[in-house]
């Protein structure tokens, strides 16, 4: 069977049985799914990872490690993206018996299409080594747990072994080298390739299983709000997302045992830019807040949390020489106001009343005949407080409702 002379790597001609299984009036073409999946993914990490470089660099003026090797990733998974979609020039999505005839046409773009899918699988395991280690690297800036520490060391180096040892083995899996896409080569020697891309795949899935779960314990511990707790777990979501389409892409690698590698090589190819391009984006999201922060203010702060504030304002002026009143006299005003507001409107109308209060304060205590230095003013804010949340670089108090803020009065001790 084709399947066992494929796994021995010695070049075959298939069986009747192995032609047997194929429809061969079947006309239809996966290139479009091609263009779609590439040119989608391509141009959302080119937008992510150019909108994080442009924060580090105008916004917080400071580059990481990760961000060096997140920006490799994104160039290596572009450029994966784009052989693939020249391949399509060259029957890639087409069934191999739809290829342009005659014969030797078919050859040629047969070997053209096979030879871009070699370089695409080159940059591809560049790509998810680069990432990897991107997300590792950063969990490591964030954590300082040891025994966390020492499971991302772990990591790194699996991550760093594999990424190698996939590089190498796609450039040197024949003997020679150019017999990895030509065919016609008659004393060529490859090892079963497709056997090396099932073991790679099972331990590309246990890697990224530990980057998703590994550091969730110590995310929830972290002394955040629970809708930032709830965004991270969004994002590690996500993560899973990505985690999930390794996993479908194993088990699309079985077609590839078979004569209509032109057709067959999609599905993988597909899900091999899904899974790259979803690390990419969830390890980049996080150090765009600021920008998201500066830019869009009063979305950001409105999407994280929107509050009711009833606030009631109390103030009197009181009687007798203690009190340090004019003449005894009683004013009482009161006023009620519900309305949604963000943080820093609330913060900043308690700054305006608390002024306020000071000025008729102040103008009461002239009126008694206070000396300035005899004077003590108290200032008593009771706020109630549920989190507290970091706005483009600001701690910001998060505030329930209803807020009830109380100004205290003054006292004259002369």
């Amino acid at each position: 069977m084709l399947r066992h002379a494929q796994r021995a790597g010695n070049p075959v001609i298939p069986s009747a049985g192995d032609i047997a299984q194929y429809d061969f009036s079947d006309k239809s073409t996966l290139a479009p799914a091609i263009w779609q999946v590439n040119l989608t993914f391509s141009v959302v990490i080119g937008v992510v990872v150019s909108l994080r470089i442009f924060t580090r660099a105008f916004l917080t003026r400071h580059f990481f490690v990760d961000d060096i090797l997140i920006v490799f990733a994104a160039l290596f998974t572009l450029v994966s993206a784009a052989t693939a979609l020249v391949a399509t020039r060259y029957g890639l999505g087409m069934h191999v018996w739809n290829l342009p005839r005659p014969f030797d046409n078919m050859m040629d773009m047969l070997k053209h299409c096979v030879q871009l899918m070699y370089v695409t699988h080159v940059f591809y395991a560049a790509a998810t080594a680069f990432t990897k280690l991107s997300i590792i690297t950063s969990y490591l800036r964030i954590f300082p747990h040891q025994l966390l520490r020492r499971i991302l060391l772990g990591t790194a180096v699996m991550v760093t072994g594999l990424g190698l040892s996939a590089i190498f083995a796609t450039i040197f899996q024949c003997t020679p080298v150019r017999a990895a896409w030509d065919f016609t080569i008659a004393d060529s020697r490859c090892f079963p390739f497709v056997d090396f891309l099932y073991g790679t795949a099972a331990v590309n899935i246990v890697i990224d299983f530990i980057l998703v779960m590994a550091p969730l314990p110590y995310f929830w511990s972290l002394n955040l709000p629970m809708r930032q707790r709830l965004l991270i777990c969004l994002l590690f979501g996500v993560g899973f997302i990505a985690f999930i389409a390794s996993v479908i892409r194993i088990v699309t690698l079985r077609d590839m045992y078979g004569i209509d590698v032109t057709y067959y090589l999609v599905s993988p190819l597909n899900w091999t830019i899904i899974e790259c391009s979803l690390c990419i984006v969830c390890v980049s999201v996080p150090p765009m807040r600021p920008l998201l922060a500066k830019f869009f203010p009063r979305s950001v702060s409105n999407f994280i949390t929107r509050v009711t504030v009833a606030r009631t304002i109390t103030h009197r002026g009181g009687g007798g020489g203690g009190g340090g009143g004019g003449g005894g006299g009683k004013h009482t005003g009161s006023h009620q106001l519900s309305r949604l507001r963000t943080h820093r409107e609330i913060i900043q109308d308690m700054e305006n009343d608390m002024d306020r209060q000071l000025s008729l304060f102040e103008s009461s205590r002239e009126k008694s005949g206070a000396s300035p230095g005899a004077i003590t003013k108290t200032v008593d804010v009771t706020v109630t407080s549920t989190s507290k949340m970091s706005l483009d670089g600001e701690s910001v108090v998060g505030l329930t409702a209803p807020e009830e803020v109380y100004l205290g009065r003054g006292h004259s001790l002369g």
